[in-house]
């Protein structure tokens, strides 16, 4: 099976990478910024907070070398799977640097390789267009079970249905805490996936799926 797994609020919960975030503005401008912005409702919020530049800010935020870690849900069942014979991918949302810095800092490379990363900046298509799983459909070839794991409802799952993909929703993020909505019902019906799991571990069971 080739399982493709979503980054943020996926692998690992999207608030670590911006509390790294904050927490490196706190050391360049001031270790006084950190707790308003760690109590503020959104990032936004939090950037208005310090007073400074917004672009600046931003500037940080997106380039920084985050410090965040894998969470022993996802190590474990990462580690399980590719023990198992399984190909691991990646597919997500986003800006190469900022994607390819929470790559290494969480140390995937221990279980995808770089022909199966696909990151909407570099290949100038979000998940919505298809391209990055019809890519993966060219790496891997024809007659193969296909599997997806995402967070969003809203994205993730719409184009995986379509191709005939396994379509797993892990419920309230890494670690219970998820930027984006997961009210099913703000979306029809095609963008649901299939299985819902409530963490990650409860993938191992579903592995064997045709």
């Amino acid at each position: 099976m080739v399982i493709v797994f979503d980054l943020d609020d996926t692998l690992f919960a999207e608030m670590d990478f911006v509390r790294s975030a904050y927490r490196r503005i706190a050391r360049i401008y001031g270790h006084e910024l950190l707790d308003p912005m760690l109590n503020a409702a959104t990032p936004r919020e939090a950037f208005d907070s310090t007073g400074l530049p917004i672009e600046e800010l931003l500037m940080i935020y997106r380039s920084h070398e985050p410090d965040i870690l894998l969470p022993w849900q996802s190590l474990f069942t990462l580690a399980a799977l590719k023990n198992r014979g399984h190909t691991l991918g990646l597919i997500t949302d986003g800006r190469s640097l900022t994607q390819r810095n929470k790559f290494r800092a969480l140390g995937l490379e221990r279980f995808i390789s770089p022909d199966m990363i696909f990151i909407s900046e570099e290949i100038g298509a979000d998940k919505l267009s298809g391209e990055a799983f019809r890519r993966i459909i060219d790496t891997c070839g024809v007659g193969v079970t296909y599997m997806y794991v995402g967070d969003n409802p809203k994205k993730d799952f719409i184009v995986a249905n379509r191709l005939g993909w396994q379509t797993v929703c892990l419920l309230n993020g890494a670690r219970g805490e998820n930027i984006f909505s997961q009210d099913f019902k703000q979306s029809p019906e095609e963008y649901w996936p299939k299985i819902l799991i409530s963490q990650l571990t409860d993938l191992l069971g579903f592995d064997n799926l045709k």
